[in-house]
């Protein structure tokens, strides 16, 4: 079920969603447009995170507010994450890379990208910059993982997030030349604040950097919606990046 802004007036229209599938590398993807009214073309993907309950629906309350702005935007699942064939276990980064870019292949080929991504998700949109070249990356609780990581399988043994020096995720944004926002928990029991700390210290070329910090854990979907200011920052602050980048 998708998840919506609970403080929006009740009579306010949602934007109009399209479901879809993907196909990337055998694997069938299944994901949403939520479009403007005037059915432009989306210029903004979301990355999921890592997890069984991880989902698309879960930033809706981002996109929704993105669309009523003039921005259209695909959010789609991995393969072993919700309607998503595939088996979660066997997956790897690099397969969920793989999949980032055939998501990418579906936005507006006339303007440069904004990629979202949510802990591990950010950690597959920073590593993506080289291919992408986005104009503008928005990183929520951003997750980093070493080199060494890329084909190991979610069901074995892993390592956890860290401000890894040869993480590619900090590879990825040390080429990044555009606006970045992240949004960091100030209680968050999954990702050490010394990652943010990398993320942005990285960024050497970003045209502007931008750090919010939140109280909450590491899940800052399910806590943010019902927070109507720290909501309401986010979200401005998340419009003017994917507005102004384009200047």
């Amino acid at each position: 079920m998708s998840v919506h802004d609970p403080t929006a007036p009740a009579t306010a229209a949602l934007p109009p969603a399209e479901d879809l599938f993907l196909h990337a590398a055998g694997q069938r993807l299944a994901a949403t447009r939520v479009h403007t009214p005037d059915g432009a073309a989306p210029d903004v993907v979301h990355l999921h995170g890592f997890g069984t309950t991880a989902s698309r629906h879960a930033v809706r309350y981002l996109l929704d507010d993105l669309a009523a702005h003039g921005h259209s935007s695909l959010t789609f699942e991995y393969s072993g994450n919700g309607e998503s064939t595939g088996e979660l276990e066997r997956t790897t980064l690099r397969q969920r890379r793989n999949e980032s870019l055939a998501a990418a292949r579906l936005l507006d080929e006339d303007r440069r990208p904004v990629l979202l991504g949510t802990s591990m998700g950010a950690h597959l949109a920073a590593w993506t910059v080289p291919d992408l070249r986005p104009r503008a990356l928005a990183l929520f609780c951003p997750a980093a993982y070493p080199d060494s990581e890329a084909d190991v399988r979610f069901g074995q043994e892993r390592a956890k997030p860290g401000a890894y020096a040869d993480s590619p995720a900090f590879a990825g944004i040390r080429e990044f030349d555009g606006d970045l926002l992240v949004v960091a928990a100030g209680h968050d029991q999954v990702v050490p604040g010394s990652v943010i700390d990398a993320y942005l210290s990285h960024a050497v070329a970003a045209r502007s950097r931008r750090l919010i910090r939140l109280d909450c854990d590491h899940f800052v979907h399910r806590w943010l919606p019902a927070q109507a200011e720290q909501r309401r920052e986010v979200l401005g602050a998340l419009r003017a990046l994917v507005t102004d980048s384009l200047r």
